[in-house]
């Protein structure tokens, strides 16, 4: 007869799985959320027609998104620490993808804001004037 085991167990396949998927609801929740807050403090009116947003940069709104990024990871250390495997491999899995989105959106927002102040006023009137 075996020894009787003395460490802790695994989490059941199907709880595992379970906690998984409301973990990634939660996850794209955080995400849109920490999104949404950034966009709000820093004016944006996305459903405003009259809004001139122009000048507002998207940067520290993607810095939310990888904060919410970082949050991800840790809950992924602390799954590990519970045992549930199938949990934490998601969670890391979606922490990265959304780590790679707010670097990638930041990116894009930071090489926007530079094409457009290089622009300038002077090619509005270029432009105005129909010259080719």
């Amino acid at each position: 007869m075996p020894p009787p085991r003395t460490g802790r167990r695994w989490l059941p396949l199907a709880g595992d799985i379970a906690l998984a998927v409301g973990l990634l609801v939660l996850d794209g929740i955080g995400a849109v959320a920490a999104f949404l807050l950034g966009i709000d403090y820093s004016g944006w009116k996305p459903f405003d027609p009259g809004a001139d947003n122009s000048d507002i940069a998207l940067t520290p709104n993607w810095l939310y998104v990888g904060i919410a990024a970082g949050v991800m990871l840790l809950t992924a250390a602390l799954l590990f620490r519970l045992r549930a495997l199938v949990s934490a491999c998601l969670q890391v899995l979606v922490g990265i993808a959304v780590l790679v989105i707010a670097v990638a959106g930041a990116q894009f927002d930071e090489h926007r804001g530079a094409g457009a102040g290089a622009s300038g006023p002077g090619l509005a009137v270029y432009e105005a004037s129909g010259r080719p």
